[in-house]
C-alpha cells in the first residue's frame, strides 16, 4: 500500500527535555489499518495546505499509539516554526508509516542497538519490540547524549528497563557530564565501542545504528571492519549532508521516457538529463510520496524494472534493497534512454 497523507488531530504534547517534545496523535478507527506501524518506521508532517514536510520517526512498538519524539532545532521549519503554537485538538497532515529499519530485527537473539540524541527515537520501538518477542535473550542499548538532562525518552528507558532487568542492559553515554567510569563520558568512537563490546555487550548478532551522519557512518564501518558481517550492521541517519548531484553526461538519450506505476495507476513524463525521477513525477503525480528529499528517509522508494539510474545518495536502502532495484527516485537519475519503475510493490 502505498503512503498518503490523512488529516490527524494532536491528542497530547509532552515535554521530554527542555528541546524536545513527544506528539500523540489520535487515529480514527477508519484508519487504523492505514497507520498500523512496524518498530523503526517513520512518518512525515507537514501543515494543512502547505507543501512542505518534514519526517519522524515512531517512538511506540507495533500496536502502540501513534507517536513521535521531535527535536527543536533553531530555524527549523516545524520543530521551530510550527511546533510552538500547536496545541491538543490541532489537526496535522501525516503520511502513512514508511521506512525499514527493523526490519533487520527478525531472527535475532541478542541485538545490541546505538542511539546518539533523538536517533533514539526510533529504536526507542525497536527496543520494545524486541523485548516483546520471547525468543529474544538479550537487548542491548548504548544511548549517546551530551547529559543526561538532554536524553530523549528517559522515563520510557528506566520504565523497560524496570519491566525486564535481566533481558535489557542499558548504557548511557554522556559527553559534557562526568560519569563515574570514563569510558562514559566522552564521545563513543570506535575505541570505546570495541571496549564496550568485549566488556559489557558480550557477542551480539545485530546491530542498529542511528543518529548523526559522521557517528553512524564511522561506527559502522568499524564493526564491519572488526569483523561483524555487513548484513548485520543497519543504519538510519536524521540527517546527512546533501549530496553532490551526479552528473549524467554521456546518457544514452538527451532525455529519458519515464513509466511509474503508482496508486494502481500508470504516469508517463519525460525527463531532462540530470533530472531526478521525483522532481518530473511530480509534475503529473502531486501524490507522489516524499519527505527528506535527501536520500535519507526511504519515503520515495521505488522498484525500477528498465532503464539504469544514478544515484548519489542511499542511505535509505540496504545493500539487498539496492540489489534488487529498490531506488530512491529522489535522488535517482537517468543514465538510459527510458525508465520504468513502480512504487506499489
Amino acid at each position: 500500500m502505498r503512503p498518503d497523507f490523512h488529516p490527524l488531530r494532536i491528542a497530547a504534547l509532552d515535554e521530554l527535555t527542555e528541546d524536545a517534545v513527544a506528539v500523540t496523535f489520535e487515529v480514527p478507527d477508519d484508519l487504523r489499518d492505514v497507520f498500523a506501524h512496524q518498530a523503526g518506521q517513520h512518518v512525515a508532517i507537514r501543515v494543512p495546505g502547505e507543501r512542505e514536510r518534514r519526517s519522524y520517526s515512531i517512538c511506540t512498538p507495533p500496536g502502540g499509539a501513534l507517536r513521535i519524539g521531535v527535536r527543536r532545532l533553531p530555524g527549523g521549519a516545524f520543530s521551530d516554526r510550527v511546533l510552538p503554537g500547536l496545541r491538543p485538538g490541532d489537526e496535522l497532515e501525516v503520511l502513512t508509516p514508511t521506512g525499514r529499519f527493523g526490519a533487520g530485527l527478525a531472527g535475532l537473539r541478542r541485538p545490541a542497538f546505538v542511539a546518539a540524541g533523538s536517533g533514539i527515537t526510533p529504536i526507542l520501538a525497536m527496543v520494545a519490540a524486541a523485548l516483546a518477542d520471547p525468543a529474544v535473550e538479550l537487548v542491548s542499548l548504548v544511548d549517546c547524549n551530551r547529559s543526561q538532562r538532554e536524553v530523549m525518552f528517559l522515563d520510557e528507558i528506566a520504565d523497560l528497563k524496570n519491566r525486564w532487568p535481566d533481558r535489557l542492559q542499558v548504557v548511557h553515554v554522556l559527553t559534557r557530564e562526568a560519569q563515574e567510569s570514563p569510558l562514559l563520558s566522552s564521545r563513543l568512537d570506535p575505541e570505546r565501542l570495541g571496549v564496550l563490546r568485549s566488556t559489557v555487550l558480550g557477542e551480539c548478532d545485530g546491530w542498529f545504528l542511528c543518529g548523526p551522519f559522521d557517528l553512524v557512518t564511522t561506527l559502522a564501518a568499524a564493526l564491519v571492519a572488526d569483523g561483524v558481517p555487513s548484513t548485520a550492521v543497519h543504519t538510519e541517519l536524521f540527517h546527512a549532508e546533501a549530496a553532490p548531484t551526479v552528473t549524467t553526461a554521456g546518457a544514452a538519450s538527451p532525455a529519458a521516457a519515464v513509466v511509474v506505476r503508482l496508486g494502481g495507476l500508470e504516469s508517463r513524463f519525460t525527463l531532462e538529463p540530470g533530472e531526478a525521477v521525483l522532481d518530473g513525477l511530480l509534475r503529473v503525480r502531486a501524490d507522489a510520496p516524499y519527505a527528506c528529499q535527501g536520500g535519507v528517509c526511504g519515503t520515495c522508494r521505488a522498484r525500477l524494472f528498465d532503464g539504469e539510474v544514478t544515484m548519489a545518495a542511499t542511505w535509505a536502502l540496504e545493500p539487498d534493497e539496492l540489489a534488487r532495484g529498490d531506488v530512491l527516485t529522489c535522488q535517482a537519475r537517468p543514465t538510459s534512454g527510458q525508465l520504468a519503475l513502480d512504487f506499489d510493490v
